[in-house]
C-alpha cells in the first residue's frame, strides 16, 4: 500500500527579493509610526474642544484603537529589524540548510503578520476618521479650522462678494 504524502507549495524567494520585501516592511512600519504620532496629535486637538459624551466616547475608542495598534507595531517593528539583521545567514556562503529553511519560514510568517497588521491598522484608521468626521459634521457647534483670529482684508471681502 502506497502512502500519500501531502506537499505544500512554498514560494522560495531569493535573497534579494526577501531583502527588498523586508526593507519595504521596515519603511511601511516607520511611516505608520510617524502617522500614529500625527493621529495622536489630531485626537488631542479634539480633546481640547468641548464635546458631548458620545463624541468623547468616539474619540476615546479611536485613541484606544491607535494605542493597541501601536503596541503591535512596536513588536512587529522589532521582529522585522531582527529578521533583516539575520539575512546574513543566507549570504555568508556557509551551508546551513536548517537555519536557511528557518529563515524562509520566518519570512513567510512575517509576511502574513504584516498583511494582517496593515489590514487591521487601515480598518482602525477608517473607523476613526469616520468618527472624527461625524463629530466635525455635527451642527451643534462650528469648529474653527486654522487660526480663529484670522480676518479677511477688505480687498478679499470684495473678491468674495463678486
Amino acid at each position: 500500500m502506497e502512502t500519500e504524502k501531502e506537499y505544500s507549495y512554498m514560494k522560495w524567494l531569493d535573497v534579494e527579493e526577501m531583502h527588498e520585501q523586508s526593507k519595504k516592511w521596515f519603511s511601511e512600519l516607520s511611516f505608520i509610526k510617524d502617522e500614529q504620532q500625527f493621529l495622536n496629535n489630531l485626537i488631542q486637538s479634539f480633546a481640547i474642544k468641548p464635546v458631548d459624551k458620545t463624541e468623547f466616547a468616539q474619540i476615546s475608542d479611536f485613541k484606544k484603537g491607535i494605542a493597541e495598534n501601536q503596541q503591535r507595531l512596536n513588536t512587529l517593528f522589532k521582529q522585522v529589524q531582527k529578521h533583516m539583521n539575520q539575512l546574513e545567514i543566507l549570504t555568508d556562503d556557509v551551508n546551513q540548510l536548517e537555519m536557511e529553511k528557518a529563515y524562509h519560514k520566518t519570512h513567510k510568517k512575517l509576511s502574513q503578520r504584516m498583511d494582517k497588521y496593515l489590514l487591521d491598522y487601515r480598518a482602525v484608521k477608517q473607523r476613526g476618521f469616520a468618527k472624527l468626521a461625524s463629530i466635525l459634521k455635527t451642527g451643534k457647534r462650528k469648529v474653527a479650522l486654522g487660526n480663529p483670529d484670522y480676518k479677511l482684508s477688505a480687498i478679499q471681502k470684495e473678491k468674495l462678494k463678486s
